[in-house]
């Protein structure tokens, strides 16, 4: 008896070992670092953080206005404010599956806009696959892109002059560098619609493949912005247009090997960063109308 006791306090002792050791080994749970970019002792100056850990959820942020520049081989980008949804381009048809996918990840079934802001297949070519699967409440347009030909839509809007469009306490500013008498350019990229979000004091400028002289055209339409998202275009991006933008950061989407290095120049010797989704993956911005912070998914 004697020794079936003392077999059993052994026994005990054992398994009391094990449990600390596992529970010690535990490791602590740690927080992702942010970083101002730039710093004031002023709080009317608008504060702008950016993510050092990528995130790895797909998630709504329906406190505060969101853009995402989605990863694809054209150009989508995804705008959402509290249950209020605007799609802005839907990439190539090889992209259109991606971006329904986001779109259903941020709990959206029904898009309030879609803006189609060129008619080039990197811009419109998912084009019809999301209208069926959203019902837009309103597609918008500049140069017809005659997607309404292929897809039922209910209200079809074409932009002939700017106009701003509001969303709650966003506005939306719809730039058109083809409302000068002159019609539409024979360079197609002239011809894109140029999309400036402002909430609160925040600004975001979507440039679609507005090139040069799209650029001459617009530029005394209130451009400036704290984030500019361009193409990838050496015909695009000036010095001075970028100039009057003044921005914090610049996101570049698309397929693409190299970013035009005139480019990379102008940015670089005015100290403004440039985020590219090919590095990145999607790229998020979130603003509360005064502060910005920016993070994407992938290493």
């Amino acid at each position: 008896m004697l020794r079936i006791l003392s077999l059993m306090i052994i026994g005990l002792l054992f398994i009391s070992s094990c449990t600390t050791k596992t529970v010690e080994n535990i490791p602590p749970a740690t927080v992702a670092p942010t970083e101002p970019v730039n710093n004031s002792n002023s709080t009317n100056v608008t504060e702008v953080m950016i993510l050092q850990k990528p995130i790895t959820v797909f998630t709504p942020r329906l406190e505060n206005l969101t853009v995402y520049v989605l990863d694809v081989g054209g150009t989508a980008i995804i705008i959402q404010y509290k249950n209020n949804s605007v799609l802005v381009d839907a990439g190539l048809e090889t992209d259109s599956q991606k971006v329904l996918k986001a779109l259903r990840d941020l709990g959206i079934s029904n898009l309030d806009y879609i803006f189609a802001t060129n008619t080039q297949p990197k811009n419109i070519g998912g084009m019809p696959y999301i209208i069926l699967r959203t019902e837009p409440s309103n597609y918008i347009e500049g140069i017809p892109t005659h997607i309404n030909e292929t897809v039922r839509i209910d209200k079809v809007e074409r932009i002939k002059n700017d106009k701003t469009i509001f969303i709650e306490d966003i506005a939306i500013n719809v730039l058109v560098g083809y409302d000068d008498g002159f019609g539409f350019s024979s360079n197609l990229d002239d011809n894109s619609l140029v999309i400036k979000v402002t909430y609160g004091s925040s600004d975001i400028l979507l440039m679609s493949e507005c090139s040069l002289d799209c650029e001459e055209k617009i530029k005394n339409d209130g451009v400036q912005a704290d984030v500019i998202k361009i193409s990838n275009s050496c015909d695009a991006t000036s010095l001075t247009f970028l100039q009057d933008v003044n921005p914090t950061w610049a996101i570049v989407s698309g397929e693409h090997e190299d970013f035009c290095p005139n480019v990379i120049d102008r940015f670089n010797n005015l100290n403004i960063p440039v985020f590219m989704t090919k590095d990145k993956g999607d790229i998020f911005v979130t603003t509360d109308g005064l502060d910005f912070k920016i993070d994407w998914n992938k290493e």
